[in-house]
């Protein structure tokens, strides 16, 4: 088994989506990532870190994308991929700690760089993926979806911005900017509860791969909050995108139980576990 490292996005994605896309739901993070950089909605950066890892015969065995300086997002891994991968961001690509991916195998790629280097390695966070194929839509909660507009743009970076402070307070952060002017720009990916005549909650979701999207972003500032507008809106939104013959997905904190009560009302379902560790 070996890693090899590409340097161009326009030849590393067709090699990898393809066997991404025999398990779209389950590999919708990485498929989204490299999906947005391809359609402009994020800006590709010049040191993205994109890894193959192959077999003896040439066969992918696994995926490893990372995005600086965030953790690097892992696809299933083959059994023994583990050290492996490790040699070679200790030899290649040093300054990456942190590792998204099953739970088992995040922790096994962390521990293996942590004995290579003299770290201890850490759950940093768990998570948990949703998707849902019927909505049940929240009662009573006052307003109306929409979609954003470029009217809305500087409030929306705003949030956005806040929503990292809050929710990814211990991680890096991204210029908000990029993203949401991207999303705009693409159509359709941006969404706003609106109550009172004002936008009073937001919620995106990527451009889909593969017929999947993935909802995020997902935020309503503190003294808006308890009125249910996230939940309505997440629930309109995703049965947007179930008319447009799209699956829903998305991602909770299992540290949040506030966030995960409030999806499970509304039809999403469990998917799968993946956990966030660092080599320390």
């Amino acid at each position: 088994m070996r890693v090899t490292a590409d340097t161009a996005l326009n030849e590393y994605a067709p090699a990898v989506m393809p066997w991404l896309l025999r398990a779209p739901v389950r590999n919708n993070q990485l498929l989204t990532l490299l999906q947005s950089r391809m359609d402009g909605i994020v800006v590709p950066e010049s040191d993205l870190l994109m890894l193959r890892v192959l077999t003896g015969g040439g066969a992918l065995a696994g995926v490893a994308v990372c995005p600086p300086p965030f953790a690097m997002l892992l696809s299933e891994l083959a059994e023994g991929a583990e050290p492996v991968l490790a040699d070679h961001l200790v030899a290649h690509a040093p300054q990456v700690r942190r590792f998204t991916g099953l739970p088992d195998q995040s922790r096994r790629l962390a521990a293996e760089v942590a004995a290579r280097t003299g770290g201890t390695p850490a759950l940093l966070a768990s998570y948990r993926m949703f998707d849902i194929v019927q909505v049940v839509p929240p009662t009573r909660v006052a307003g109306r979806p929409r979609e954003a507009a470029t009217a809305d743009r500087d409030l929306l970076v705003e949030w956005s911005a806040a929503f990292q402070r809050e929710a990814l307070a211990d991680h890096p952060h991204a210029n908000p900017a990029g993203p949401i002017d991207g999303r705009l720009a693409l159509g359709g990916l941006l969404w706003v509860w609106e109550a009172g005549g004002e936008p009073v909650s937001m919620a995106a979701m990527t451009a889909p791969a593969a017929g999947v999207v993935r909802l995020n972003l997902v935020y309503t500032p503190q003294r808006r909050r308890g009125n249910g507008y996230a939940g309505a809106l997440v629930a309109a939104v995703s049965a947007a995108v179930l008319t447009a013959g799209l699956r829903p997905t998305l991602f909770t904190d299992l540290a949040n139980p506030t966030s995960n009560k409030i999806y499970q009302e509304i039809g999403y379902r469990p998917v799968q576990d993946t956990a966030m560790w660092e080599a320390g």
